[in-house]
């Protein structure tokens, strides 16, 4: 089932040729103990299945405990250079044997196509919107106010009188009465009014970031597609 398995998928074992070998600042995980996800052993890593056409190490093929063989694709993995071990997360023993991986409706290492998006993640920072002035300035304005102001005016009777005068009665005389009178007098001074509360508030407004994204959509050529169903 070995051979079925490189000739499916275009493999060689790199100790069967002399066209490739690991590079030098690669590790060569020939001989290395293979652990599962649980820590216990599975077996050894007996030898390295190299992709020609991509001039690369694709797959592992492990000896299982028990004499049997499974291949595990490179990138799951794990070099352990300290241990000297390659872990396998996702796999144990028993799991994909080389009878399964012979079956070409079922087989163990199938080639992935992803698929991706750009996603919208919109974050948040506070910047200056600009500002808000608050002063005052002086009007000058023209007010009439009433004000009541007293004065003095001259009052005058006149009344018969009946007396003998002296000869020195009779000259020129006068007599000065003052009148006074009040003045409005404007007196100002500064009183406070009226006062402004400043401060700032916090306040939420929901607006609509428009962008554009990416993603990719898969292309298939369907002509020779034979679908696999999965169990």
């Amino acid at each position: 089932m070995h051979k079925e398995h490189l000739e499916h998928h275009g493999l060689t074992r790199l100790s069967k040729t002399s066209d490739f070998q690991v590079a030098p600042h690669e590790t060569d995980v020939r001989g290395w103990t293979v652990v599962g996800s649980d820590g216990k052993n599975i077996g050894k890593v007996d030898d390295l299945l190299v992709d020609s056409a991509r001039m690369k190490v694709t797959e592992l093929d492990v000896d299982v405990k028990g004499g049997d063989h499974i291949y595990v694709p490179a990138a799951e993995a794990q070099i352990d250079r300290t241990r000297k071990e390659v872990r396998l997360d996702r796999y144990a023993p028993g799991v994909y044997r080389t009878s399964e991986v012979a079956d070409a409706t079922r087989p163990y290492a199938d080639e992935r196509l992803t698929r991706t998006e750009e996603e919208v993640r919109v974050g948040k920072r506070a910047v200056e919107a600009g500002e808000a002035v608050v002063g005052k300035h002086v009007e000058t304005e023209r007010k009439q106010v009433p004000v009541n102001l007293k004065r003095e005016e001259i009052v005058i009777e006149r009344r018969p009188v009946n007396r003998e005068a002296g000869a020195t009665d009779i000259r020129e005389d006068q007599i000065r009465v003052p009148l006074m009178e009040e003045e409005a007098v404007v007196d100002k001074r500064a009183v406070v009014k009226e006062e402004l509360l400043i401060g700032k508030r916090v306040v939420e407004d929901q607006k609509k970031i428009d962008t554009e994204v990416r993603r990719e959509e898969f292309d298939i050529d369907e002509t020779n597609v034979k679908t696999r169903e999965r169990g």
